[in-house]
């Protein structure tokens, strides 16, 4: 019972009841629940502006690069499916400037000559695209006559000592290399006046050169695709054999490389198969003297020294292309079920010597998809030197030249896909759908690497089954690899037996992929390069399409307003502009475009006749004050509409190289 003291009333003394309660010494009682947040109340008025910041110092004046043509539209009319169309304008940095492409020469010409005729008899490596032998003859076909391809491919313009050389090769085989001199006038208009033949003999010859680069440091990087099956030559056991089986290469191709060698060819009884024994001829060629890289300096009389570069490794090599540290060289593998690899030099600018690399593809992408996507992994296929390799295949003494059957063992697979022997794999690596099943003998594993790349690649686990993977370029803009493979189809759809990483659906049409470049760090945690591609993802890709009867377009089966089958490409610093040359049948007349990286317009540029091909555009910024974009056309009336050649308004079965421009500098 609460005491009241005395003097204070009932009232008071329950005020101050609380002040009693506290000074007791009993356990204090459990919190109660806390309440429910009120509501917010309004918001205050705003408050004075703040007094103004000091104005930060003037930035330099920001600089936005344009670069843009006028569309040619596609050829309708059988004149314009004759000719080549090429834009008249285009818009450099906000002005409009005018522009042609300007034939520089044609196969099948002299420059130095009247009206430009090659005169075969006295002076026939004077003729632009004539295929010669080791000693300088000409080569003739089964009639007599001498070859003259119209096959022209990749060129470049190289500077020496204040003049201008274009060098230019052929996609035949064997394959010629020319050097022409460039005469440059006042307006920037480019001619031709003289043409030689570059003795292709040091290098065991040419082969099949498709596209190539210009290296950094004023070199041209040529390819050789197509190299025969080794295994296949090699198991042949007569003419008469190679002839019933050979396919591509053709057997009329395999008895001009013959010829090239200095092989006896007499055909006697006229059935087409040469007399002699066919081992004569395995004893002066060998399947591994082509399929590399070949690095063409010249001097400043236009004279070149050759270098094949054995230690870059063998393939169906389609571009070598050096990235800006000068040592990290990223090369495309063309054909069926191939892949794509990376040279990395011990040395800046010399490509002799270096670790090779294949790629494995991690598909992220929906299995059986239209998307391709994937990340990428580089498998080491280790180091190797030119000298090294090249000794395999010029052994001194009286030692044999290297063999398939010197570093694989082979058998043919069950049924199933599988192979019949443990320690065997199957693989699809000889640039065909075949599967066959191998195993690397002991030892072999440098000679394997180099003379064998793509099958060892395959034997260690890498991704052979891109197909078509042509033209290669960098923008280092956005530090993407722009990459273009003609057709989806083969190994990049699913297929039974071996590994198959890849597994998308079939576009005949083809498409322009990205690869983000960064570092590459192998295993010991050491970074090997700054420039290695990390993953797969398309840019633009061809639409295949059914034009029916009474289009004007029909009798093209890839979209007329999007590209078919991508070939070579070429990018322009600082403009995004990305240049794309098409090799298709899913065009009647191919075409080159120009697509804008960053707004993606695509804008046909430039129409070739019936049955040619688009080959070898290249940007060349700055030739002496003016820009230029360099284009070939190969093999008109050639692969298709041969018969067009007939009609009044034909333009000729030669090939065309030339350029648009001149642009300003393009810098």
């Amino acid at each position: 019972m609460m005491k009241i003291r005395t003097g204070l009333t009932l009232q008071a003394a329950l005020l101050t009841g609380s002040l009693a309660l506290t000074a007791c010494t009993g356990d204090q009682g459990l919190q109660g629940p806390t309440g429910d947040t009120g509501t917010t109340g309004p918001q205050g008025p705003q408050g004075p502006p703040g007094t103004a910041g000091t104005p930060g110092a003037e930035g330099p004046t920001g600089t936005m690069k344009w670069l843009s043509f006028a569309d040619v539209g596609f050829p309708r009319t059988n004149a314009e499916k004759h000719q080549v169309r090429a834009s008249t304008l285009a818009n450099v940095n906000g002005t409009e400037v005018p522009i042609n492409f300007t034939t520089i020469l044609r196969g099948n010409q002299d420059p130095s000559r009247p009206e430009r005729r090659c005169d075969l008899v006295n002076s026939p490596s004077t003729c632009l695209n004539v295929l010669l032998s080791r000693t300088g003859q000409p080569l003739r076909d089964d009639a007599g006559e001498v070859v003259i391809t119209n096959a022209h491919d990749n060129t470049s313009f190289i500077q020496v000592g204040g003049k201008t050389f274009m060098y230019s090769s052929t996609e035949s085989m064997p394959a010629g290399m020319f050097v022409t001199s460039i005469s440059q006038d006042a307006n920037g208009i480019l001619s031709a006046t003289a043409t030689k033949a570059i003795d292709t003999s040091p290098i065991d010859g040419f082969w099949y050169s498709c596209a190539g680069s210009k290296s950094p440091w004023n070199t041209h990087l040529a390819s050789e695709e197509f190299p025969p099956d080794a295994r296949f030559v090699q198991e042949r056991t007569s003419w008469a054999d190679l002839k019933s089986k050979a396919t591509s290469p053709t057997f009329p191709e395999f008895k001009l490389t013959a010829q090239y060698f200095g092989v006896d060819l007499t055909d006697a009884n006229m059935d087409g198969v040469p007399d002699g024994d066919y081992a004569t001829f395995l004893a002066a060629y060998s399947p591994y003297f082509a399929g590399y890289p070949v690095e063409v300096t010249l001097d400043e009389n236009g004279n070149a020294s050759l270098k094949k570069h054995y230690a870059m490794g063998r393939g169906s090599l389609e571009v070598p292309y050096v990235m800006p540290d000068n040592k990290t060289v990223l090369l495309t593998d063309d054909g069926a079920n191939v892949s794509l690899y990376m040279f990395v030099a011990d040395t800046a600018k010399d490509l002799s010597a270096g670790t090779l690399y294949g790629m494995r593809a991690y598909q992220t992408s929906p299995r059986g998809g239209t998307d391709f996507t994937a990340d990428i992994e580089w498998i080491n296929l280790g180091h190797a030197t030119n000298d090294q390799i090249r000794a395999l295949i010029h052994p001194s003494g009286s030692t044999a030249r290297l063999t398939f059957a010197d570093m694989f063992l082979a058998e043919t697979p069950n049924t199933d896909g599988t192979c019949p022997t443990a320690g065997f794999k199957a693989v699809r690596a000889a640039n065909s759908e075949k599967l066959e099943c191998l195993q690397l003998k002991p030892g072999m594993e440098l000679a394997a690497s180099r003379l064998e790349t793509r099958r060892y690649a395959a034997l260690l686990g890498g991704t052979t089954e891109l197909n078509k993977e042509e033209g290669l370029t960098y923008d280092p803009d956005s530090h993407t690899v722009y990459i273009a493979l003609t057709e989806i189809a083969k190994g990049m759809i699913t297929q039974p037996g071996g590994d198959d990483h890849i597994s998308v659906a079939a576009n005949a049409c083809g498409g322009v992929f990205g690869l983000n470049v960064g570092a590459f760090t192998n295993a010991a945690g050491a970074v090997v390069t700054q420039y290695a591609p990390l993953n797969w993802y398309p840019v633009i890709m061809g639409v295949p399409t059914n034009y029916a009867a009474g289009s004007p377009y029909v009798g093209n089966s890839c979209s007329v307003t999007g590209l078919a089958s991508p070939d070579n490409v070429t990018y322009l610093p600082g403009y995004n502009t990305l240049i794309i040359g098409e090799d298709t049948s899913g065009h009647q007349n191919d075409a080159i475009w120009s697509y804008n990286t960053v707004t993606r317009k695509l804008t046909r540029i430039m129409t070739t006749p019936y049955g040619s091909e688009t080959t070898s555009p290249y940007w060349y910024p700055e030739l002496n004050g003016h820009g230029y974009l360099l284009g070939v056309v190969q093999h008109p009336y050639g692969e298709t509409d041969v018969a067009r050649i007939s009609d009044p308004e034909a333009t000729g079965r030669d090939s065309w190289v030339g350029v648009f421009g001149p642009f300003p500098p393009l810098k």
